[in-house]
């Protein structure tokens, strides 16, 4: 259960810095989007690495999820706690993360669900 929450601290940290360090100005201006990355490639850098962890992560905790609910549908069991805690907890931190910055948020979640579907193994 603690690897559980240290993943879904470790996804929530890896979104507020991905927030935090790629700034998206309104009016979006594609051009200043991309100055912005060759100005400061160190801050770029960081935010793709953050970015990627953060995607591994939240694709393997979402794997996981889909695997115990596959298990609990295919077995007609009760929804443990546990189960019904890991998907309320990965809920609040896409809540708390989409409350930072909506733009990224959904990006990184998009990019996630995506991985974590691709790597199920049926």
């Amino acid at each position: 259960m603690f690897k559980r929450i240290g993943m879904l601290v470790v996804i929530f940290i890896c979104g507020y810095l991905l927030i935090k360090w790629i700034s998206i100005t309104h009016p979006f201006v594609l051009s200043e989007f991309f100055i912005a990355f060759v100005v400061n490639p160190i801050k770029f850098f960081a935010a793709s690495i953050a970015c990627f962890i953060g995607v591994l992560c939240n694709g393997k905790f979402i794997r996981e999820l889909i695997h115990k609910l596959r298990k609990a549908w295919m077995k007609h069991i009760q929804w443990g706690i546990q189960l019904i805690s890991e998907c309320i907890g990965l809920f609040l931190v896409f809540i708390f993360l989409f409350q930072l910055g909506w733009e990224h948020t959904l990006v990184f979640f998009s990019l996630s669900i995506l991985y974590g579907m691709i790597s199920v193994e049926i």
